[in-house]
């Protein structure tokens, strides 16, 4: 892919829940600047938006979105509701930190974008998959995404505790929210082929150690860094 020369590149991390975005893309960021200067870390659920007002009006979207109670009834809003918010989050975020960003030849690493969320909708009914296709598709893709994939088994040894959203409770899943996790993680990672996973960086962190992971993540960022 070639990119502008006066204008920075967006870097996406990808992943199920559990295979480490956060935390690789964070260290990825870490280690390259020093060698690129030009290179701003994007948290995805605290973006990096004006003051004021902008601050002001993501903070609540953020606390309707994320910062509920585990046993809130997200259910009684219906899908649709939730699909619309997400959607408008990611448009907000790429509006007020990405856009401004790249478009002052600023290269951009986030740790997570929208295309989790879209791998769950697919999974809901073909009417509900369609809607989020083309919500979803309003949203600025990133240059480049590289895509964590670890076996969900292995995800869920290193969790601590299961949402609901990512134990599949929403969408009938096991009880046993370990079970259910395992499980729901698989379904996800399957709908990511319907996401353009043919066309990211994959990186396979089931047998990899930590340090190996992020020698990837660090080699196939610097690749992509190289081609601007």
């Amino acid at each position: 892919m070639n990119y502008s020369l006066d204008k920075g590149v967006f870097i996406a991390f990808e992943g199920t829940d559990g295979a480490g975005k956060s935390t690789v893309a964070r260290a990825t960021y870490d280690r390259i600047l020093e060698s690129h200067s030009a290179l701003h870390f994007i948290d995805k659920n605290r973006p990096p938006v004006p003051t004021g007002y902008t601050e002001f009006h993501m903070s609540r979207l953020r606390e309707v979105l994320w910062d509920y109670p585990d046993n809130a009834p997200l259910e009684q809003l219906g899908d649709k509701h939730w699909m619309s918010l997400i959607t408008a989050w990611f448009q907000a975020t790429d509006h007020a930190a990405v856009t401004p960003l790249t478009n002052s030849g600023i290269s951009c690493i986030a740790d997570g974008w929208h295309h989790k969320y879209l791998a769950r909708f697919l999974l809901k009914n073909d009417d509900l998959a369609d809607q989020a296709l083309a919500l979803f598709s309003t949203i600025r893709k990133p240059d480049h995404v590289i895509f964590l994939d670890v076996d969900p088994i292995l995800a869920a040894k290193r969790k601590v505790t299961f949402r609901l959203s990512e134990s599949g409770a929403y969408d009938g899943a096991n009880e046993d929210r370990r079970k259910g996790f395992i499980e729901y993680q698989n379904r996800v990672r399957s709908s990511y082929e319907r996401c353009g996973l043919v066309n990211w960086t994959r990186i396979d962190s089931t047998d990899l150690s930590e340090e190996a992971v992020l020698d990837k993540a660090v080699t196939a960022v610097q690749r992509i860094l190289c081609k601007k």
